[in-house]
């Protein structure tokens, strides 16, 4: 196992001869030269020098072998492992023989959905629907009460008299109701009606309204100012 003083980027090559494997690691310096003997049914003697800003580790072999080179502790250290050639090995850290180089790189993150807890999911995914259930009902209802309250309710007449009131003459539930609504909300007139009268003079009601507006119109926007200065005071 090699240690470095920082985090390693460079390159590795490999180069194999006989029963010789030469590791090169460029633009890496070691302090001494060693030779060492190795008490191992596969390697003999390693010896690692220095030259020229490159790191050179050459192994002497019994037999064919194969290294595996693996980074460990973020790139600050190689770990060499020699293993006989033909068995089957799983490169952490690729290498570069004399025919292909590459840069050294950091093994990728393996990814396995074994062990992965579904609880939560599951419960997201039935909120989510239970939600979706609610809202489906929700809209459902309002269009229900939105249909109800048109078909009881019949505009007759709708006038504006100024920017925040207006004059309006509906019918419901066999009456007809004569209102200011905006900011002034006030009941000028309820009448008992038929339906057939509903049904039959709505065209002419509404011209008799026209005329009524416009020969009241100075009265109601008085009511409407008296009505406003009864809610300040």
């Amino acid at each position: 196992m090699l240690s470095f003083d920082n985090a390693y980027n460079g390159k590795i090559s490999q180069k194999k001869e006989k029963n010789l494997t030469l590791l090169t690691f460029s633009d890496l310096t070691y302090s001494k030269d060693e030779l060492k003997e190795l008490n191992s049914q596969l390697v003999d003697k390693i010896s690692i020098s220095s030259k020229n800003n490159n790191t050179y580790i050459m192994l002497q072999n019994k037999q064919n072998i194969n290294l595996e080179l693996s980074s460990i502790n973020d790139k600050f250290g190689v770990r060499i492992r020699a293993i006989e050639q033909g068995k089957a090995n799983i490169e952490s850290v690729p290498t570069t023989t004399a025919n292909n180089s590459q840069e050294l790189m950091p093994k990728p993150k393996s990814t396995s959905l074994e062990g992965y807890d579904y609880t939560n999911y599951i419960l997201v995914m039935l909120i989510l629907v239970i939600l979706l259930i609610v809202l489906w009902w929700f809209k459902k209802t309002m269009v229900y009460k939105n249909n109800n309250v048109s078909r009881d309710f019949t505009m007759i007449f709708q006038r504006f008299l100024d920017k925040n009131n207006q004059l309006v003459v509906f019918d419901h539930a066999n009456k007809r109701y004569t209102m200011i609504i905006g900011n002034s909300n006030v009941l000028l007139e309820s009448v008992e009606i038929s339906e057939e009268q509903t049904i039959k003079h709505t065209e002419k009601i509404e011209k008799n309204f026209d005329s009524f507006f416009e020969e009241n119109k100075k009265r109601i926007q008085n009511l409407i100012e008296q009505r406003q200065k009864g809610k300040k005071s």
